[in-house]
């Protein structure tokens, strides 16, 4: 217990210290964007270019790990458009925004330091890895629909190349990826980061999680009497918060722990980053289509709230299973 109590608790006390400070005016509200902007342009992309850099090839291409986060991705994906169709009578487009609400997680901003908090930077690799499995095909889905199926500005539909250039460019243009990639290119190559370039990477490396971590409890500052305020559909979003916390997180441990064998570290981030509150990226899409705006400002709010309880809860789980 007192193992468990070491993982979790110093997680959960530095977003509790983030939101204290934010509160109490230490740190004020508007220094969570620049602690956030340090994290995810700078500290974050270090990290995971080392990690991915010095990986053994094996490791960046473990089929099961793939498999598991993929299937947990796309069966919680697919349930959600049903959902959203059959019960909601939603429009596919944005049955395809409901689904992308239910499936893709703040994996990135808050998946990759937690995982790191806790495991250390030997959980650095499969969350980079993970983090491009649930970013590429959820985004790839809904701009396939959105920018060839449905009419969009012009009533017209658009053309293959500009669907495929649509579908690259956010993903390429994400730090997080373009240090993955970059970092996988250098393992192919085979050649050794220079110690000048190892060291700096760690020395920015060192300050992605707790600063991250940090920023995430100084971004809960006002939310919960936003909370208060926000209009939304409760089963709607009920429903989201529940796929994307609950029940994304059973379908990956289910393949993890009866369909796929992986070691212990790889299976505890599959079902970490399944676990996720939904990404803020899921906003952008919703104001290019000009749909699910409202449901989905909602489903990251509530879905960050709750997530601070069934995150505890998991992690206090998986720290056993993998302590023990």
């Amino acid at each position: 217990m007192i193992a468990i109590i070491n993982v979790v608790f110093p997680i959960f006390a530095i977003i509790l210290i983030g939101y204290m400070a934010g509160a109490k005016n230490i740190v004020p509200k508007a220094g969570v964007k620049t602690l956030a902007n340090f994290v995810f342009y700078i500290a974050l992309p270090a990290l995971l270019f080392q990690s991915t850099a010095t990986a053994p090839l094996e490791s960046l291409l473990n089929w099961e790990f793939i498999s598991i986060n993929l299937g947990g991705i796309l069966v919680n994906f697919f349930v959600a458009v049903i959902i959203s169709k059959v019960i909601f009578k939603r429009s596919i487009l944005s049955s395809s925004l409901y689904g992308m609400n239910a499936s893709y997680g703040n994996t990135g901003y808050m998946g990759i330091p937690l995982l790191i908090a806790a495991f250390g930077h030997e959980a650095a690799l499969p969350a980079a890895i993970a983090t491009l499995i649930h970013n590429l095909p959820i985004i790839t889905v809904v701009l396939i629909i959105g920018e060839t199926i449905f009419v969009r500005d012009y009533k017209e539909k658009q053309s293959l190349w500009h669907t495929i250039f649509m579908t690259l460019k956010p993903v390429l243009k994400n730090p997080i990826t373009i240090s993955v990639l970059a970092g996988i290119l250098v393992a192919l190559s085979g050649i050794s980061l220079p110690p000048a370039i190892s060291t700096l990477a760690e020395l920015l490396a060192n300050a992605s999680g707790s600063t991250a971590l940090f920023a995430i409890g100084l971004g809960f500052v006002g939310q919960f009497s936003l909370m208060k305020s926000t209009g939304f559909n409760k089963a709607e979003i009920g429903l989201i918060v529940g796929l994307k916390l609950l029940f994304q997180p059973f379908i990956t441990y289910i393949l993890m722990m009866y369909v796929f064998d992986v070691e212990a570290l790889w299976a505890i981030t599959s079902v970490i980053m399944s676990a996720l509150p939904v990404g803020a990226g899921v906003y952008v899409f919703a104001q290019k289509y000009e749909k699910m705006m409202n449901q989905t400002l909602s489903a990251i709010l509530f879905s960050n709230l709750f997530s601070v309880i069934s995150l505890s809860l998991l992690l206090i789980y998986i720290s056993h299973y993998f302590v023990y």
